[in-house]
């Protein structure tokens, strides 16, 4: 053994072949299918496998004429020195990587795979080094698309190199590169001033923003002047925006503003937005008591549940109104202060309520139909969602009836209009009013101590008797006005409900709607007919008699006028 190892240190020293593990340079001066002849100054060439000179993306790069390292190996089997490129390139690389791992300085590394924990990356310069970057290296922050790092180039650091076991951290660069920046940008920001930045994450309270080498943050009020559903509408991860910077606490939170780097919309809403004025706009959002619309961005109204329909009933705005659609609205009031504006979506048309009102005036003769029967009344639909109200003393001229016996719901029935409040939204209606109204005819027919009537007892009270007269009018004798008799307390007593009672007008309480009677009146006319009477019968013989009872007839009229 020991012959053989002499003899083929012999061999070497004859041909002239460096040391085994040596770097030496030589010059390529023939290229064939599979290998690579160099001539390093040897008797013989030595010959090197083509495929160690294939670049990363294995195509063959070497050409006749060009010098290169490459590494004594062993002998080949046609007796030439075998060298080795690969071997020697590891040995450039392992000095250049071990430099940068000495130095702390920053090294280049192309990702070439997401493994588990992270990626590889080829940190090699004419040949594959692969050195490990664990996942929570890669960023400051967790990074989870690892797939959308492969084929990147980027900077980082050597953590531990240990033989062929390298791994990189990209973290440690750029935090140290941060904290560079931070102090920076810290010796020039101030509440007010604006900066540009870039978005590192988003979530649903707001948007963090790197403003370089320290990050504020944008609550998501302050994204926009009007209203946002996520941030993520709004701004997107890496997107470069300026902002305002609100305010600076202690312990180095900073809160930014994008909106304030745009005019305040509200500013010119009063000029814009008068009462009155129509507006197109989109309904935003959906609510129990109505519908926020936008007008433009930044600046909404609300179309509150009472000015969504004049008539068309519903358990939720949302059964009118979409999320989205647009709409158009009628300006009530804007309180710019409060930043509210007023709108109505029922105001673009016509109130209903008005039309029937120019249609249907005072005094109209008009169909319906009984919605409802309560002790209030009548409700009667005169047209579409349009209900008047009849109440109980409109429907008949002779006192209040009591509605829910005498009619039902769903019955067509005619009336006549009243009153129309178009404003309050309510109808008068009358049921009466279709006849004429039997006191007027009362008061033409009958004269204040001329004429007599005849009924019967109604009602009897402490002060009078109520009398129902034959044309549906009440009339009313006083105590007092009962008997001729001067002791007159006990004459009511004579009477009961039903007796029949002739009387005479001795006027007309137009606020009761009665015709005020005297049964002693009527009975002392009584007795003055019968007197006269009885003396026309007895002729000129009796015309002393006469002077006699005549005179008895002033005295009796003198007696009533005391």
């Amino acid at each position: 053994m020991a012959e053989e190892k002499d003899f083929a240190e012999l061999v070497d020293e004859s041909m002239n072949v460096p040391d085994k593990g040596k770097v030496f340079k030589g010059l390529v001066v023939r290229i064939d299918q599979d290998d690579v002849f160099i001539d390093f100054g040897s008797k013989s060439e030595g010959v090197v496998p083509i495929q160690e000179f294939c670049n990363k993306s294995g195509v063959p790069d070497v050409n006749i004429g060009e010098e290169v390292e490459v590494m004594f190996d062993n002998w080949a089997n046609e007796g030439l020195p075998k060298l080795s490129r690969i071997k020697a390139e590891q040995i450039r690389e392992n000095k250049r990587i071990q430099d940068h791992f000495d130095k702390g300085e920053l090294i280049k590394a192309k990702i070439t795979q997401k493994v588990k924990g992270g990626v590889i990356a080829d940190v090699g310069d004419k040949i594959e080094i692969r050195a490990f970057i664990p996942g929570s290296q890669i960023d400051i922050s967790p990074r989870q698309d690892l797939d959308s790092l492969v084929g990147e180039t980027i900077e980082a650091r050597i953590i531990k190199l240990a033989g062929n076991d390298i791994v990189l951290s990209r973290r440690v660069y750029l935090e140290e590169e941060r904290e560079v920046l931070k102090k920076e940008t810290l010796s020039r920001i101030e509440a007010g001033k604006e900066m540009s930045g870039k978005v590192v994450n988003i979530i649903n309270q707001g948007v963090f923003v790197d403003l370089g080498g320290i990050e504020g943050f944008i609550p998501v009020s302050e994204l926009t002047w009007g209203r946002v559903a996520h941030p993520g509408d709004v701004l997107s991860k890496d997107q470069i925006i300026k902002t305002i910077v609100l305010r600076i606490e202690e312990g180095g939170k900073i809160t930014l503003s994008l909106k304030d780097t745009t005019p305040d919309p509200w500013t010119s809403v009063k000029e814009k937005y008068k009462p009155g004025i129509q507006i197109k706009g989109k309904a935003v959002s959906i609510t129990d008591f109505g519908v926020f619309v936008e007008l433009e961005p930044g600046i909404e109204g609300l179309v509150h549940i009472s000015e969504i329909t004049w008539t068309k009933r519903f358990r939720h705005p949302k059964e009118i109104v979409q999320a989205g659609s647009p709409v158009e609205a009628v300006v009530l009031d804007v309180d710019s202060g409060n930043r509210r504006i007023s709108l109505s979506l029922k105001q673009i048309e016509p109130s209903p309520w008005q039309l029937f009102k120019e249609n249907n005036p005072q005094g109209s003769r008009i169909k319906g139909v009984i919605k409802n029967v309560t002790d209030k009344g009548l409700f009667v639909e005169v047209e579409e969602s349009i209900v008047g109200l009849v109440r109980p003393d409109n429907i008949s001229w002779k006192g209040k009836v009591n509605p829910e016996e005498a009619f039902e719901k769903g019955s067509e029935i005619d009336v006549v209009v009243l009153n129309v409040d178009d404003k309050n939204q309510r109808i008068g209606l009358g049921l009466k009013q279709l006849a004429a109204d039997p006191w007027e005819e009362v008061q033409r027919k009958y004269k204040t101590g001329r004429s007599s009537v005849t009924g019967k007892v109604k009602d009897i009270k402490d002060s009078g008797i109520v009398i129902e007269l034959d044309e549906g009018i009440e009339g009313y004798i006083r105590a007092n006005e009962l008997s001729q008799e001067k002791e007159q307390r006990d004459a009511i007593k004579h009477f009961k409900v039903g007796d029949e009672i002739t009387a005479q007008v001795t006027g007309f309480d137009k606020r009761m709607r009665q015709v005020n009677l005297s049964k002693r009146k009527y009975d002392d006319w009584q007795d003055k007919e019968r007197v006269s009477n009885f003396i026309s019968s007895q002729g000129e013989p009796a015309a002393k008699l006469g002077d006699v009872l005549k005179e008895k007839l002033k005295q009796m009229n003198n007696d009533e006028g005391v």
